[in-house]
Order: structure tokens, then C-alpha cells, then sequence
């Protein structure tokens, strides 16, 4: 059934008119100022829930109605999310579709390459989409190559609020591939007057292949290498309206090869598999949006794996463009007029948050899947919700320190980290053997504020104060733990 975003939000208004606004409490429990004050913090800056995970008993807390930036432990209740709306056998489907008529090796009509938002498509994936095409003999098309996103809304990246050059704030898009990333190689000229030598690849662990939807104009300048070029900066990507063009100006120093966000996901996968073609015999004209048209024949189909094994991927390894898409696919499953992030947050939330009516939702604020935005808000008290509402069989997906994180024995948790924001939230094993849930939060947000209010999106480091805030805020995560662990 197709449940409206407009009724979703109004059963939201509802719940949290209806719920009593808790003040943040002092904390109770294991005496944690000394690991506080030992770290640098304020104790106002810390937030956390220890609890039972099957009777919801609260065993110790500080100010666990205070919201936090969950950064990305807001990826741990959009996976539960996905899981329950799409089921853990669900896989994404990438196909490809023809048109008109096939005879001695050339398809008198379209080829159309549909993305269906997999997470986790990459080059091989369209490689095996170019076999079974092989397969029925097509060597040329002599109409169009269409790209089809119509399955989800496209986007050029996650949040307005990063670096132009970070790779992990990538374009969202139904046809995505190699995780929306691409190298960037360059080399500076072997005598003078000679141009700089650069190139784009889409990179894959089959290789790379050259990515023809990326220009790069290069310039002198000072200060940071690389800016975006508008559609009136110069001319666009091989003639494309829809092509990537970047500004480089060599700076002293900096690495010879870089990873940068694609921008333009469809386009580019398109691209790509243009590429794949040519290499396997298969003539492709420039690629072109489009749509699969009613009329279309199944030409072959690429699966990914099942969701389950996906999700426990995006909570090992926190790629955003992942959470994304997965956030997505389930959140259009509910209510397909979905198009942004904020909006897919806000519907992929609504049962959970229908689940715990008792549960104070004040406050709540996640504006994507990833956690990728310092305007997200969450409660420890919510995310406790949000955990028991899981269940084990998702709680079993998060990563521990058997699988190389830096967690101890019998933590498996979902760690969330942003300029001064830092979260951790999972299960954890006492001394004497109960397994209990927690979510623990920290957050400076006048310096978080401070920095956003003059970031400069041309600058991916982020500052010196920064690091040293999160080495401490990682400690005094590590402190808590074993404080929980030890004494209860």
C-alpha cells in the first residue's frame, strides 16, 4: 500500500505532540566525571544510554534526551529500516533493454542500460551485462544508447555541507558505479612549456577504465587544487551539456593521484559501459538519457547480492553512498513521491517511530541514511528506541573488533565520526557476561558551528583542533566502555 510522505509526516507531528518534552537528566550509574574531566569534556557535551536490550531497563545515562549529531551511527536505524520494509533477500537489478530488430550482428534500434539503485554495481557488473549481450550476436546499434534513472531522483552529492573534493559526499543516483568515485592522475610536464598531463578513471578491482564524462580545465592558482565549473564555465564534458568539468591547479607538493566524487553518477556509468563495449566488439553511440519504453525486450540482467549482506557491508565499512541508495530504494518502496534525502529520512523513520509511541521523539532531525550532515540531531533515549526496535537480527550485522575495528572484545558497534562530533552505538558484553545495548554520544556544538559558519568548500583537510578533538573524543569512548564493561 502506498502510504502518502504528507500522512507520514502528520502521524510524525502527531506522536511527538502528543510526547512530553524531557528535559536532558544528569547521569546515572558508573561514575563517569573522571573519564569526562580526564578527556578535556564537559560534562554537558556528553551524551549516552546503557540499557537491557530485551526489557528496555536503563542502567545508566547522561542527559539522554539531549539531541547529538549521530554523524554515521545514523546508518545503523536506516539498514534496520531497509530490512524490514524490503526484506534481507531483496537484490538490486541493473538491466539492459533493446528495441527494434537484431539480425546479423546489428540492432536496428535502441539499447537502454536502467539503473535500479545497486549499491554495489560496478564494472564487472556491466561486463556481465555486455556477455549475455554478446550472447544474442549484437556487435553494433545503429539507434540510440539510452541511460534509464528514472528509479530514484538523482542527486549531485549527499550534503551541500562538505568539501567539493570529498569522495565519500558523492552523486546519488538509480545508476551508480564503482561507488561514484573516479582517480584523477596527473603529472607535471617534462620541460617547460609542455602541458600538464592529466586523466579521469573509473576504477574498479578489474582495473580502471578512462572516464569520458570528466573534464578537467587546467589553471595556475594558489590555495586549493581543484573547484567545480559551472555549466557557463567553459564547455562541457565532450560536448555534453551534462558533463563533469573541473578546475586543477597544481599545487606544490600535493599527491599525483587523487580520488574525486562523481558528480553525475548515470552519466558516467554510461560512459563506462560505453567503454566496456568497445573493448568487447560492441559498437555504442554517445550515451543519451532516456527511459525503457513499454515496448522493450529483456536483454540481460545483472542481480546484486542480497540486502542483508549488503547492509552488513555498509555498517563495516560506513560508505555513504551505500546507505544512501539503500535508504532510498526502501523509503520509495513506502511512498514513491519521494525525491531528497530529508524527505526519505523522515518516511524511512515514520514506523519505527509509530513502533515506540512512549518514546519522546523531540528533537529528532536526520536529513539522509549516511549521517552525513552536521544539522542531524539525535537523542541517546531515541537511538536506544531505534536499537531495540532492530532487533537481534540486525544488532548481529554490526562490525566488532574481530573484524579489525578498533573496539574491544565483545563491543560490535556502529561508530559515527564528524568534526567535532563522535557516536558509537551497538551492543557490548559485561565482565560478568550480560549483553546490554548502548549509545554513547559527544558533541562540541559551538566549535562545530564555528566551523561551518566559515567553511570554505575548496579545503577538504579538516583543521588541526579538529583531530586532536576527535583523538580525545576516541578516548573517552574507549574510557566509558570499559568502564560499562567492567562494572555492571
Amino acid at each position: 500500500m502506498r502510504i502518502p510522505t504528507f500522512s507520514i509526516l502528520l502521524l510524525l507531528a502527531c506522536v511527538t505532540a502528543v510526547s512530553a518534552c524531557a528535559s536532558p537528566y544528569s547521569a546515572t550509574g558508573p561514575d563517569d566525571r573522571a573519564a569526562i574531566a580526564r578527556n578535556g569534556f564537559s560534562a554537558d557535551d556528553v551524551g549516552y544510554v546503557l540499557f537491557d536490550p530485551d526489557s528496555g531497563a536503563v542502567l545508566a545515562e547522561r542527559q539522554p534526551a539531549k539531541p547529538f549529531a549521530p554523524a554515521s551511527v545514523a546508518k545503523l536505524p536506516a539498514m534496520a529500516a531497509a530490512l524490514a520494509v524490503l526484506g534481507p533477500d531483496h537484490r538490486f537489478e541493473t538491466t539492459l533493454h533493446i528495441t527494434g530488430r537484431l539480425g546479423n550482428g546489428v540492432l536496428d534500434g535502441d539499447l537502454i542500460l536502467k539503473g535500479g539503485g545497486d549499491p554495489s554495481l560496478s564494472s564487472e557488473g556491466l561486463a556481465e551485462l555486455l556477455r549475455d549481450l554478446g550472447a544474442l550476436g549484437v556487435t553494433r546499434v545503429t539507434g540510440r544508447f539510452l541511460y534509464d534513472t528514472s528509479a530514484l531522483p538523482e542527486m549531485a552529492e549527499i550534503d551541500a555541507g562538505q568539501p567539493w573534493t570529498a569522495g565519500y559526499n558523492t552523486g546519488v543516483g538509480a545508476l551508480s558505479l564503482n561507488f561514484n568515485r573516479f582517480r584523477f592522475d596527473w603529472a607535471r610536464p617534462a620541460a617547460a612549456g609542455q602541458p600538464v598531463r592529466v586523466s579521469a578513471w573509473s576504477v574498479s578491482d578489474a582495473g580502471r577504465v578512462p572516464l569520458d564524462s570528466v573534464t578537467v580545465q587546467v589553471g595556475a592558482g594558489v590555495g586549493a587544487a581543484f573547484t567545480p565549473l559551472t555549466a557557463t564555465d567553459g564547455a562541457a564534458a565532450n560536448g555534453e551539456p551534462g558533463g563533469e568539468r573541473w578546475r586543477f591547479a597544481p599545487q606544490p607538493g600535493m599527491a599525483a593521484s587523487l580520488w574525486l566524487p562523481v558528480t553525475r553518477p548515470g552519466l558516467a556509468a554510461a560512459h563506462v559501459f560505453r567503454r566496456l563495449a568497445a573493448e568487447a566488439g560492441i559498437a555504442l553511440p554517445a550515451p543519451a538519457p532516456g527511459t525503457v519504453p513499454p515496448t522493450a525486450t529483456l536483454a540481460a540482467l545483472h542481480r546484486s547480492e542480497p540486502l542483508e549482506t549488503l547492509a552488513r557491508q555498509v555498517l563495516r565499512y560506513s560508505n555513504n553512498l551505500s546507505a544512501e541508495l539503500i535508504g532510498l530504494a526502501a523509503a520509495r518502496r513506502l511512498d514513491p513521491a519521494v525525491r531528497t534525502l530529508p524527505e526519505s529520512a523522515a518516511v524511512l523513520t515514520a514506523p519505527a517511530m509509530l513502533a515506540a509511541p512512549r518514546t519522546d521523539w523531540t528533537g529528532l532531525r536526520l536529513l539522509n541514511h549516511s549521517g552525513l550532515s552536521a544539522a542531524s540531531r539525535i537523542t541517546p533515549a531515541q537511538t536506544m528506541a531505534l536499537i531495540q526496535g532492530a532487533g537481534p537480527a540486525v544488532l548481529t550485522l554490526l562490525p566488532g573488533e574481530d573484524e579489525g575495528k578498533v573496539l574491544p572484545p565483545g563491543v560490535r558497534a556502529k561508530s559515527g565520526t564528524l568534526a567535532y562530533a563522535k557516536a558509537l552505538a551497538g551492543t557490548l558484553t559485561t565482565a560478568s557476561g550480560r549483553i546490554l545495548g548502548f549509545a554513547f554520544f559527544v558533541t562540541d556544538e559551538e566549535r562545530r558551528a564555528a566551523m561551518d559558519r566559515t567553511m570554505d568548500r575548496r579545503i577538504a583537510e579538516i583543521p588541526p583542533e579538529a583531530r586532536a578533538w576527535l583523538a580525545r573524543s576516541r578516548k573517552l569512548q574507549a574510557d566509558l566502555l570499559e568502564l560499562w564493561i567492567a562494572g555492571l
